[in-house]
């Protein structure tokens, strides 16, 4: 019988370039457009010239004015570069990858440094990720395409199945975590020689605590570091136990040492080293 706490999980071509149209310089953003009408209408979006447009399409300066008369030029703002970026890369047939799409706003808005975690943080935030996601919807929308967003842990050679082995797996540790919980309370139960309707929502509270407290061990998740969690939690386990160097519990009161951000480094390489991104490389 499934448990109520596990959540019930269900079991379950490239365009052709036109001949006049040139390659795609790196320099130069991927080209989507199937016809010299379309890259026009591209190119104006991305900002060229009418002289620009015209001279990498071969159309007639009428006909290019007439393509691209209410067509609005995007200015070169971290937002628009960004979402031009992974624009190209989410029409892929396997999509953009979370840590594709962070690596660009990492690049086009930059880091900033966290002098008091001595680290690089993203100078962006969720909703300039949502943000970039929905325009990258609407161009999709305007260009008949459509964008895919993709997890990091999807295995792009077996989407399917890689979903269904961590479903399975979430299952078995979610039963995992009700016997470990089951065992807990038979040894630790509060009240456990009294009998009442009190009781009982306590014992209730206490397995609800329980379980909650192994999740942010196991995961991390929580709203403190897990460090912080294991000493503040032993500081209070030690001073009920009577434990006579027990360290009174403080909160808040030491000074953070500023940390000077460092000269001649990569900063989007540190910001990435930091979040474990390189971590397979070595």
């Amino acid at each position: 019988m499934q448990h109520p706490s596990v959540l019930n999980l269900p079991a379950s071509s490239a365009n052709d370039e036109h001949a006049q149209a040139p390659a795609p310089t790196p320099q130069a953003p991927a080209i989507t457009a199937s016809t010299p009408d379309e890259w026009a209408v591209q190119l104006r979006r991305e900002g060229k010239s009418y002289a620009a447009i015209i001279a990498a399409t071969g159309l007639p300066e009428r006909k290019v004015k007439l393509l691209v008369k209410d067509v609005p030029k995007e200015i070169a703002t971290p937002l628009s570069k960004s979402v031009t970026r992974v624009y190209d890369l989410a029409i892929r047939a396997q999509g953009v990858k979370d840590f594709e799409l962070r690596g660009i706003l990492h690049e086009e808005y930059g880091c900033k440094w966290n002098a008091a975690e001595g680290r690089y943080e993203s100078a962006f935030d969720s909703n300039v990720i949502r943000r970039v996601k929905e325009k990258v919807r609407e161009r999709s929308t305007s260009n008949g395409t459509h964008p895919v967003f993709v997890m990091d842990w999807i295995d792009d050679q077996a989407p399917t199945a890689s979903r269904l082995h961590l479903e399975q797996s979430a299952v078995n540790l979610m039963a995992r975590i009700d016997e470990a919980i089951n065992e807990y309370m038979e040894l630790h139960s509060v009240r456990a020689s009294e009998d009442s309707e009190g009781v009982e929502l306590a014992q209730q509270k206490q397995a609800y605590a329980a379980r909650q407290h192994i999740l942010k061990l196991v995961s991390g998740l929580g709203t403190e570091p897990i460090t912080t969690l294991i000493e503040r939690t032993t500081k209070v386990t030690n001073a009920l136990q009577g434990t006579p160097d027990a360290e009174a519990h403080r909160c808040g009161t030491e000074s953070r040492r500023q940390t000077p951000e460092p000269t001649g480094a990569d900063q989007f390489l540190d910001f990435a080293e930091s979040q474990g991104w390189l971590a397979a490389a070595k």
